[in-house]
């Protein structure tokens, strides 16, 4: 047989790719025996990559709605909050309003008429509190207020009451009822935020709804009552101190009305919130249980790759040794 030999510049071209296959062949198995996973998905699937694509499309799935869940959370946890700030400004505010033996006293009454305006204020501005870019009452206009400055509800009501000619106190609540009601009165100037949001969708069966709005009759009447508190505190409104008392005494029954209707809105909002949770919590479960199938289906034997990498380091060192030794020989040498 004729025995083929090669050139130094072949040989050398021939060692560089041995040595260049096997580093990567060592590399690969470094890699599989760290991360747990083949390098070689096909290999491993044998071709078949039908349950691959379905495990890695329902994870991205999840995925989304891991993001809609987070996003409802945060939203349903910081209305939360804001109706417990309104919770906090109102409380004790409508049995106050409703103290008649106190309230004869005009000193006194004066100073509850002035707490219940300054409240009136401060819970506006909580039904205005923004989540970063969003305001969280304001429904799909989320980028506006959703509710108008206490003085500009006051000046339109006010003006609302002299128009219909309201002087007794029962006529004056009528009128701030009417306006509250009336698609041109609250609606219009009072609420400037959007129509609600549409449900979330949190996970293949549930959707979350979050559409609270400051429109809402029972935030709608809270303020209804403060305002009606508020107006006792103008003398264009109640001239005399009985019209005042007696429009204290009607905001705080509707305040007291307000508050229970509120703490309803608040329950519903916690059953969201719970829906939300148990979304996460089943969404979570799944993905994880898909992320261990997927590990199953791309997962290496630990030591069958540490022996792969062993093999290749040996005959890595081994080829170093043979390529060392080949460098030496030379004519010169072999003619000494």
């Amino acid at each position: 047989m004729a025995l083929i030999s090669l050139g130094d510049m072949a040989q050398n071209f021939m060692l560089r790719r041995m040595t260049s296959s096997l580093k990567l062949d060592a590399r690969i198995a470094a890699q599989e025996l760290t991360s747990g996973r083949t390098a070689d998905s096909g290999k491993a699937l044998r071709g078949d990559h039908s349950r691959l694509a379905g495990i890695e499309t329902s994870l991205n799935r999840l995925n989304g709605y891991r993001s809609a869940t987070d996003a409802a959370a945060l939203t349903a946890g910081a209305q939360q909050q804001a109706l417990g700030v309104v919770d906090r400004l109102t409380d004790g505010l409508a049995i106050s309003l409703l103290d008649a033996e106190t309230l004869h006293h005009g000193g006194m009454l004066n100073a509850r008429i002035a707490d219940a305006t300054e409240r009136f204020e401060a819970v506006i501005s909580a039904l205005n509190t923004r989540q970063g870019e969003k305001t969280l009452f304001a429904g799909i206009a989320s980028d506006t207020r959703a509710v108008a400055p206490s003085g500009s509800i006051l000046t339109a009501v006010e003006t609302a009451i002299s128009a219909a000619g309201a002087v007794s106190a029962a006529d004056i609540e009528l009128a701030v009822d009417n306006w509250f009601n009336a698609s041109g009165g609250f609606a219009a100037l009072g609420y400037t935020g959007g129509a609600s949001q549409t449900p979330i969708s949190v996970s293949a069966e549930d959707k979350a709804d979050l559409a609270i709005t400051a429109a809402d009759p029972a935030l709608r009447d809270t303020l209804k009552s403060l305002t009606l508190a508020a107006l006792a505190g103008r003398p264009s409104v109640a001239p005399n101190a009985d019209t005042r008392v007696d429009l204290a005494r009607r905001a705080g029954g509707l305040l007291l009305q307000a508050n229970s209707d509120r703490a309803v809105l608040s329950g519903r909002l916690g059953v969201v919130q719970a829906r939300i949770d148990q979304a996460q919590t089943r969404n979570q479960a799944e993905s994880t249980a898909l992320q261990m199938a997927r590990s199953d289906l791309l997962s290496v034997e630990p030591y069958e790759a540490a022996t792969r990498m062993e093999a290749a380091q040996n005959q890595l060192e081994t080829l170093y040794s043979v390529t060392a030794r080949l460098s030496r020989l030379s004519l010169v040498d072999f003619l000494r």
